[in-house]
C-alpha cells in the first residue's frame, strides 16, 4: 500500500478488506491480561463489519453526519477504537470524554448516562456481551442488544468538509494525513504495538493501516509481557505521549 493518505476512513477500511479480508488488523490485550487472558483479534472484514454496523446505528438512530458531536466516554479498549472509526466514517466529530453538551453521548458507565439533552448509548466492555448487563436510565440505547441488527456495509450519507471536526482538535482534512505521515518511517506491513489511551486510540492503528499493517492495542505496555510482543511479531512501537 502506498504511504499517501487515504481519502477517508471508509476508503481505508475498504482497502484493508480488499487486500486480505482475513488478515488480522487489530489485536487487543485487556488491562489485566496476566490475570484474565483477555485477547481479542479482529480481521479486516470483522473490523470493517463492526465499524459499519456502528456507523449505520449512528446514522439511522441519531442522524449522525458532518457537524454532529459524538462524545465517547470510553476507556482504552478495542470497542473504543470501533466507535471512533464509526464516528469518523459518518463524517461526524468524535469528542473524547463525557462532554454533556454533545449531540450523542456514548459511555460504558450507567451513572454517566443520566438525564440530559444528548441522545445516549450504553456500551458494555464485557467479552461477548449481548446486553449492557445492568439497569439503564430511561431512553438509553443498549448498544450490545441492538448493534447486530444493523447492516454490515456502510456508505456515508454525507461527506465532511476538510475543515470539519473529526477527533477532538483534529479535522477530517488532517486526520489521515497525519496518520500517513506518522507511519511513513515504518516498514510496509508493520505490526505496531501501541498503548495510546482512549483520547487517541485510533491514532496508532490508523498509521499502521496506512502502511498496510496491523496493530496490537493494550492499555499499558509495561503490563504486557515482553514474550507476548515477541509472539505477536511486533516490529514497531508507539508509546503514549
Amino acid at each position: 500500500m502506498p504511504p499517501s493518505a487515504p481519502r477517508s476512513v471508509p476508503a481505508l477500511l475498504q482497502t484493508l478488506v480488499a487486500g486480505d479480508p482475513t488478515a488480522p488488523r487489530l489485536t487487543f490485550y485487556g488491562e489485566r491480561y496476566a490475570d484474565t487472558g483477555e485477547r481479542v483479534e479482529l480481521s479486516a472484514r470483522v473490523l470493517a463489519n463492526w465499524v459499519a454496523k456502528t456507523a449505520n446505528l449512528l446514522e439511522e438512530e441519531f442522524d449522525a453526519g458532518p457537524g454532529t458531536r459524538v462524545a465517547l466516554d470510553l476507556p482504552a479498549h478495542w470497542r473504543t477504537l470501533v466507535w471512533q472509526l464509526a464516528v469518523l466514517s459518518t463524517g461526524a466529530h468524535a469528542l473524547t470524554g463525557a462532554h454533556q453538551d454533545a449531540d450523542v453521548l456514548v459511555s460504558a458507565s450507567a451513572a454517566a448516562l443520566g438525564d440530559g439533552p444528548a441522545d445516549r448509548v450504553a456500551v458494555s466492555l464485557a467479552p461477548l456481551a449481548t446486553s449492557f448487563g445492568a439497569e439503564l436510565p430511561a431512553g438509553v440505547l443498549d448498544y450490545a442488544r441492538v448493534v447486530t441488527g444493523y447492516g454490515d456495509v456502510h456508505a456515508p450519507l454525507a461527506e465532511p468538509a476538510p475543515g470539519d471536526g473529526a477527533l477532538d482538535g483534529l479535522t477530517h482534512g488532517s486526520l489521515l494525513a497525519e496518520a500517513a505521515a506518522a507511519g511513513a518511517a515504518w516498514p510496509v506491513g508493520v505490526r505496531l504495538l501501541t498503548d495510546v489511551g482512549p483520547a487517541d486510540a485510533v491514532r496508532g492503528p490508523l498509521a499502521a493501516w496506512c502502511r498496510g499493517g496491523s496493530a496490537v492495542l493494550t492499555p499499558d505496555l509495561d503490563a504486557l509481557p515482553e514474550a507476548v510482543a515477541a509472539q505477536e511479531r511486533v516490529d514497531a512501537r508507539l508509546p503514549r505521549t
